[in-house]
């Protein structure tokens, strides 16, 4: 059994703490923004309808999600390991690169479909769509920090 330097990995945990509390305050203030907006144009229900396909969303995005972030917290326990090689280091620079990169291409997608839906005055049954789009961005964001944090704390118990 090897020996573990898990300094830089607790530090991971506390600042994915700080950011699903943050999240999860963007979280509220966005369902309040738009619960307003809902109210304040006659359709409350839309709010529902909102929250409910968001919801949809994050359990079908919730696996993979789950397989990231727990892929990211296994390269984070291997790569803590004291005594590694410049190889070793090496192939988990390249691991974290392709997690990186499977986070940036999700990113990507919330973002760019944020900024290209048309604006509400054009298009008026499109605040359902962008409120659904948020609420899941956000919701998939927390799920990932808290999967990682939960897959991280668990390998570290093992050991």
């Amino acid at each position: 059994m090897s020996n573990f330097e898990f300094k830089r990995l607790r530090r991971t945990i506390i600042i994915f703490r700080v950011v699903q509390a943050l999240l999860l305050g963007l979280l509220v203030f966005m369902a309040l923004n738009f619960q307003q907006i809902f109210y304040m144009g006659g359709k409350p229900e839309l709010f529902f309808s909102s929250i409910t396909a968001a919801l949809v969303i994050q359990l079908i995005l919730f696996y993979p999600v789950y397989r990231l972030a727990k892929r990211d917290a296994g390269v984070e326990f291997e790569s803590s390991a004291i005594g590694l090689t410049a190889e070793d280091l090496k192939a988990f620079r390249k691991k974290r690169l392709l997690g990186d990169l499977w986070k940036f291409a999700g990113i990507t997608f919330y973002v760019s479909f944020v900024v290209f839906v048309p604006d509400a005055k054009i298009a008026p049954g499109v605040s359902p769509v962008l409120a659904t789009t948020i609420f899941s961005f956000l919701m998939s964001g927390l799920a990932y920090f808290q999967c990682f944090n939960y897959s991280a704390k668990k390998r570290m118990n093992e050991v």
